[in-house]
């Protein structure tokens, strides 16, 4: 036997005896579907060597033998079917050892993701120390509520890191509309400042304005009154200015009284009282 051509794996398996994890089977025709069951029912799967009989070493331990089987598509494909045949199908990955010389077939199955697994018979089987044993009903319960609980545990963990995501980006949209808030809020105290000086100023310079006009108007009437040498000429042209300044007054005034009603409605609008005349 040429080691060389021989994985570790499988020079780890041959020194062994037939247990929970190996068996060997001589020839094709000694591999079912009860054996790829059994093992992906098992918690850590198992191998069996194909091409590999049972024998005794110098210590009258069981080790394998290798006695070598036909390797070809045809027998890989019959492997690949039996492993189609289980329920559902058990995932399996077969290997070829020693070529060249007594090649020999590996085959590798894992414990299955998709427990309990049957024969197409309906048939329940877990590996047992060197056999096939079948699954009574309290232990095939078991493996079914194992397999069930780490399917809900992985789902419920994906949930809550999908969940945690969503809180994330819940915050920080919480924040960034506070901090929106805040800017606005500033902004309406400033606006509502600009326009209280605004108005203070616009009211102070009418009363200025209505003031100097009605002090101009006195001053007017008085100087008629005591210039007796007026012409009418002179008259006319004073009543027709005074009638002017009273038409500009006039119009200031419902200007003012507009910016007023403006000024008042935006700050309804926004809320604001309207700022009162110290």
């Amino acid at each position: 036997m040429n080691n060389k051509k021989i994985s570790e794996r499988a020079s780890i398996l041959l020194s062994k005896e037939e247990g929970y994890d190996v068996d060997y089977k001589r020839n094709l025709k000694g591999l079912s579907v009860d054996d790829l069951v059994a093992f992906a029912n098992s918690s850590k799967g198992g191998a069996i060597l194909l091409g590999v009989d049972e024998s005794i070493n110098e210590d009258g331990q069981q080790i394998g033998k290798i006695v070598g089987c036909t390797i070809g598509d045809k027998e890989k494909l019959s492997i690949l079917n039996k492993a189609s045949d289980c329920q559902p199908s058990v995932d399996v990955e077969v290997y070829v050892e020693n070529e060249g010389d007594t090649p020999f077939y590996r085959i590798e199955i894992p414990s299955g993701e998709h427990k309990p697994y049957s024969t197409f018979k309906g048939t329940y089987l877990i590996r047992g120390d060197g056999r096939n044993l079948p699954l009574n009903r309290s232990r095939l319960l078991n493996i079914f509520l194992q397999e069930q609980s780490e399917i809900f545990f992985n789902r419920f963990k994906k949930a809550t890191e999908e969940l945690e995501g969503h809180i994330v980006n819940l915050d920080k949209r919480i924040e960034e509309t506070n901090a929106k808030v805040d800017l606005f809020e500033h902004n309406i105290i400033d606006l509502q400042e600009g326009l209280s000086v605004d108005i203070h100023e616009i009211t102070s310079d009418v009363n200025n304005l209505t003031h100097k006009t009605a002090s101009e108007l006195n001053n007017i009437f008085e100087g008629i009154k005591n210039t007796e040498d007026l012409t009418e000429k002179t008259l006319n042209t004073s009543l027709i200015t005074i009638e002017n300044m009273e038409n500009r007054i006039s119009n200031i005034e419902k200007d003012v009284q507009a910016n007023k009603f403006m000024t008042k409605a935006i700050l309804e609008h926004l809320g604001i009282e309207l700022p009162t005349k110290d």
